[in-house]
């Protein structure tokens, strides 16, 4: 039976990464950002890859309960918190930590046990605390519940901006005399060696493989490799046309093969025309418009791909950051756009232990 589009997830290369992240900030705790599905990767198996994590880190309660009730036992923070009573159980019962960015939240936990992170603002202005009520927390709550400081770089993926320093240097100044921990360095920062001195890190889309820099390589492995099989070969003549709207048009002979994958996927609809696709060892080019269902590409071979071939749309052969600039987008929105109808697939089990 021929397979369908299918996302196959190299932990061993995830492991990687993550070691990559320790050794960027040797001193320093890590939680690993495992948000929206582990940014399409599956949560749980990359969590229960990453046993050498401090902590994940997710956005929502949802998220946070999966991990529990797949038996991970670590430290889970909800980067968002919480927003209503409703969430504040939810949390409880399940022994989650909760970020507490806005005066709101502060009403919601002070009568709970629940153990918070404070988010101060520092100029991304998304979520923050002044540094006042940041203060007026660090009053209300025991100590014993403070378990540090943290905020956001806007702009990591621009290390030299000097908007970069500013903010640490504004976390450093109203967390340290508080003498709470700090964490500073999403995955831009870490490969910048912006806030790697902080007490903790928060590696994401590093993780998986893929550079938060538009223009820059990285010493990374891509873990997430999507595939889909050749259904059908077409042989054109000069003048015909292919897909929707008739966008491509043969100006010679020639072969083209139609692959299993289309936007209901995943795969961008705004994808460029001569987009690579690997198969058979050689890059092809994606020909007219994507369907719902359906692309088709080039076949430049001499020897014609047969029914079941699997034709790489991006991976290892092919980086996801050539992809997405072709789509205008970014490695982030493809990872997580993986739609649900592709199987996840882990051919390689790797594991970080605690003693790594």
């Amino acid at each position: 039976m021929v397979e369908d589009a299918t996302v196959a997830i190299d932990l061993s290369s995830i492991a990687f990464n993550f070691q990559q992240a320790k050794r960027a900030a040797p001193h320093s705790k890590v939680m690993a950002v495992v948000k929206a599905n582990a940014y399409g990767h599956g949560a749980v198996p990359v969590a229960r890859c990453l046993q050498a994590a401090d902590a994940f880190a997710v956005a929502r309660v949802h998220e946070g309960i999966e991990l529990r009730s797949a038996g991970i036992y670590h430290p889970i923070l909800l980067l968002e918190g919480v927003f209503d009573e409703a969430g504040v159980q939810q949390a409880e019962k399940f022994d989650l930590d909760v970020v507490l960015h806005q005066p709101y939240q502060l009403d919601l936990v002070k009568d709970t046990n629940l153990k918070v992170w404070l988010k101060l603002e520092t100029g991304m202005h998304r979520l923050g605390l002044s540094t006042d009520f940041l203060e007026a927390c660090v009053r209300t709550l025991s100590e014993a519940r403070i378990l540090g400081v943290m905020s956001h770089f806007s702009d990591a993926d621009q290390p030299n901006l000097p908007k970069n320093a500013s903010q640490l240097e504004t976390l450093l100044a109203v967390a340290k005399p508080l003498g709470l921990p700090v964490s500073m360095a999403n995955s831009a920062g870490i490969l910048a060696g912006i806030g790697t001195s902080c007490d903790w890190i928060r590696p994401g889309i590093m993780l998986y493989g893929a550079s938060p820099y538009l223009d820059q390589a990285v010493s990374l492995r891509p873990a997430m490799s999507l595939t889909a099989p050749v259904i059908a070969i077409k042989s054109l003549l000069p003048g015909d046309t292919v897909g929707y709207g008739s966008r491509w048009q043969a100006a010679k002979a020639c072969n083209i093969a139609v692959l299993a994958i289309g936007y209901a996927d995943g795969y961008p609809r705004q994808i460029q025309a001569g987009t690579p696709v690997w198969l058979n060892g050689q890059r092809e080019t994606i020909l007219g418009r994507l369907s719902m269902d359906m692309m088709t590409i080039s076949v430049s071979s001499k020897v014609l791909p047969l029914i079941g071939d699997r034709a790489q749309l991006w991976g290892k052969d092919l980086s996801i950051e050539e992809i997405s600039r072709q789509a205008d987008s970014l490695s982030y929105v493809l990872m997580c756009g993986v739609g649900p109808r592709v199987a996840r697939t882990y051919p390689s089990p790797s594991t970080v232990s605690l003693e790594s």
